[in-house]
């Protein structure tokens, strides 16, 4: 009798194991396609040379991703941009709310060789 209980008891920390184990799994395979996506916007942003609001708008679009900040607002060539994107990951058991994912890049206006 004993040896099924703690049988059963010990299935909820496997299965909590197993789960928080998963959450890590895509935490960083999120992170993961998050940072392949700032290193895109970065050379999109360097090559096209603006950085305006339609065309923040247009890349969160296409690439589902938020800008949280950028600088400075009006570069010209040569200038150095600084900006942070995010994306929000809905965890298993890590958290009740969701968790927004940052990368920050740095990028020069017209470089992109």
């Amino acid at each position: 009798m004993s040896y099924k209980l703690s049988v059963m008891i010990s299935m909820i920390f496997v299965v909590a194991f197993l789960l928080l184990g998963g959450d890590m799994m895509c935490l960083s395979a999120a992170y993961s396609e998050l940072d392949s996506v700032s290193i895109s916007v970065s050379y999109i942003i360097a090559k096209s040379g603006r950085v305006d609001e339609e065309f923040i708008t247009n890349l969160e679009d296409i690439y589902k991703i938020s800008f949280l900040s950028i600088s400075p607002n009006n570069p010209v060539v040569g200038d150095v941009v600084d900006f942070v994107i995010g994306r929000n990951y809905d965890p298993l058991i890590l958290s009740n709310q969701p968790i927004v994912l940052k990368a920050s890049r740095t990028t020069i206006i017209g470089y992109y060789g």
